[in-house]
């Protein structure tokens, strides 16, 4: 994982977003879903990063749409953002968090290597609602997430106080970190990291994603061959009652694999399942903003 900013304090950013998370977590579900459609008709109005950075990618990650199509992704999947921390803050202050998970795919074969004693290394992207996924794993097993811990120190006990009130263990994405997750896999228990961050460019090889050179991390790479996991995709999707659909894919890697391959083939799958669900991607993410040969990126106009 990329190598954080230094963590800093402010006090009054801090108490704001506390109090705001304390709010969101006690109003009805029906203010996330106005929040959500307020959120992509600003980002539109003022062309907001987000809005551009949405427009960016889609160009890039999917240019056979027509126009209509793109600008109905961009809509749906910034509503889709715009409602996420309403929901993560209901889920960090447990209030009622098991009620977000509707039907759950694939739990089977999980629960079948971890019999074998096997630990299980689930990856996934910024799509749907990863605090649901978290949730989901954290509530089912023995689980140790990998995170970029933010720069208000203050918020990163805020995050991992609300994420940890189940069998989750928050590890900062550091070599420590790794060798946690190594050994907790290696014990058989479950283990995440969202894969389709940017890592710095010494923990990362540049691999097709959608077509375009983007740096691809090679930790899950290094993890799996240290542990001998098997590897898991997640992603908790929305579904039409706005809830959520936990969907879990073995993704049948060989660790042995160079390191090309195994990055190309991690993108391929993350590819196939932003296809199925590209409304829920989160579009506004600037997936390329590290480019090969140094050159200025295409978020800078």
């Amino acid at each position: 994982m990329a190598k954080g900013k230094a963590v800093t304090s402010s006090p009054t950013k801090v108490f704001f977003i506390r109090t705001m998370i304390r709010v969101f977590s006690i109003m009805p579900r029906s203010f996330g879903r106005w929040m959500g459609r307020f959120f992509a008709k600003v980002s539109r109005w003022n062309k907001s990063r987000a809005f551009t950075t949405s427009k960016t990618n889609l160009e890039i990650c999917l240019p056979n749409l027509t126009n209509q199509q793109k600008e109905t992704i961009i809509d749906k999947s910034l509503a889709h953002t715009g409602r996420l921390f309403s929901e993560a803050a209901k889920i960090w202050c447990n209030n009622n968090a098991e009620s977000w998970i509707d039907s759950i795919h694939g739990e089977e074969e999980v629960k079948a290597t971890l019999s074998q004693g096997k630990g299980v290394l689930v990856t996934g992207a910024h799509i749907g609602n990863w605090e649901v996924a978290l949730y989901y794993l954290g509530s089912r097993y023995k689980f140790h997430c990998m995170y970029r811990p933010p720069r208000q120190l203050e918020m990163d006990e805020v995050i991992c106080k609300g994420r940890c009130k189940n069998s989750t263990t928050m590890v900062a994405g550091n070599s420590r970190g790794v060798l946690h997750l190594i050994e907790s896999l290696k014990a058989g228990d479950v283990a995440a990291i969202l894969s389709d961050q940017e890592p710095g460019q010494r923990a990362g090889i540049f691999v097709p994603f959608f077509g375009k050179p983007a740096l691809t991390m090679t930790l899950v790479q290094k993890v799996q061959q240290k542990s001998n996991a098997d590897v898991y995709q997640i992603a908790a999707i929305r579904n039409e009652q706005g809830t959520f659909d936990i969907h879990l894919e073995p993704l049948n890697m060989e660790p042995e694999l160079d390191a090309l391959t195994y990055a190309t083939k991690l993108n391929q799958h993350l590819e196939n399942i932003i296809l199925r669900f590209p409304e829920q991607y989160q579009w506004s993410y600037k997936r390329f903003k590290t480019t090969e040969d140094g050159s200025k990126n295409v978020y800078r106009k």
